[in-house]
């Protein structure tokens, strides 16, 4: 009877673990490494890939520099990814490191990380809604680079970058513009687009900003990690209200009871940068003047009582 009583104790502990457990990371720290066909000099981490393993061919592998190293210098463990910016005929090739595959191509205005949904070896299958991103990191950049941290939930394939969101569930993204000497924790928020349930989860990590990078630039990069509340992080009646563009008014209907303070109204772009942020009494319907061009924004209506996030499309 005791021994019954112990395993049903250890199974309810168990089901209540996995029901607030994260899903993880593949080789979080860096600590696996294999060869990728050039030589034990050239190690990949596993469950990662960077330039040399692009679908680019082997012509271009082949001539494209190694923008990454495996680095001794760790914030745990024995080891950690280093990144650097290398020249490349005229141009720089950010150091750069996905879980998906890179598409290399030129000028790096065309170049892009994506997953490829039907190749386990270019996907990693992710079916949970994180509230963060965290990562460990050192940064060294030249002349005013900044690098850039991405992660993606998404459905059957997705790129980054990606002005339309293809097939995106939610993104994580920052931008570290100074130098960071001793090894910092970076935590960024996901952006919840849509209640649908992801199916994978795409990384880009850059050394340099990824269309203009300066050469030399170096980020060290330790312990990524998905971090997730006990609470929803969504608010999936979100999806019920109404947020759109009509020409040059940006309209904003919310359902059901009406906050009694005043929001936030805050409309980004798709690198996370706030182009408006404007402080209104809510109403049913709201109405906000505002022109901007064409393209994918994302708006955030927030205070105390409530926070909306969702992506909004001007035709």
């Amino acid at each position: 009877m005791y021994k019954k009583l112990s395993f049903l104790l250890i199974l309810s502990l168990t089901i209540v673990l996995n029901a607030f457990s994260q899903q993880q990371v593949e080789n979080p720290g860096f600590e696996d490494w294999e060869e990728i066909g050039y030589g034990a000099d050239t190690l990949e981490p596993v469950n990662w890939s960077s330039l040399k393993t692009s679908d680019g061919g082997d012509f271009i592998n082949d001539v494209i520099p190694v923008v990454w190293y495996q680095s001794t210098d760790a914030h745990s463990g024995m080891y950690s990814v280093k990144l650097v910016n290398q020249d490349i005929l005229g141009l720089v090739a950010p150091g750069t490191l996905t879980n998906g595959r890179v598409h290399a191509d030129l000028p790096p205005t065309n170049a892009y990380v994506f997953t490829i949904a039907d190749d386990p070896q270019w996907h990693t299958p992710f079916t949970d809604n994180p509230d963060s991103l965290t990562i460990w990191a050192k940064y060294f950049p030249q002349d005013g680079d900044k690098a850039q941290l991405f992660a993606v939930l998404h459905t059957d394939t997705a790129k980054i970058t990606d002005p339309l969101m293809t097939n995106w569930v939610a993104y994580a993204n920052i931008e570290i513009p100074e130098e960071y000497g001793e090894w910092t924790r970076f935590s960024i928020p996901f952006t919840y687009l849509s209640s649908t349930m992801p199916e994978y989860l795409l990384f880009a990590f850059f050394a340099g900003n990824a269309v203009e990078a300066k050469q030399g630039s170096v980020l060290y990069l330790d312990d990524v990690e998905l971090t997730k509340n006990t609470t929803s992080i969504d608010d999936l009646s979100n999806m019920q209200h109404n947020i759109y563009f009509s020409n040059d008014e940006l309209h904003v209907k919310l359902n059901g009871t009406i906050p009694s303070e005043a929001a936030t109204l805050e409309i980004l772009n798709v690198s996370g940068q706030v182009l408006m942020s404007e402080e209104f009494a809510p109403a049913h319907t709201n109405k906000f003047q505002m022109t901007l061009p064409h393209g994918v924004y994302i708006c955030k209506v927030k205070n105390s009582e409530m926070e909306i996030t969702q992506k909004i499309v001007k035709q």
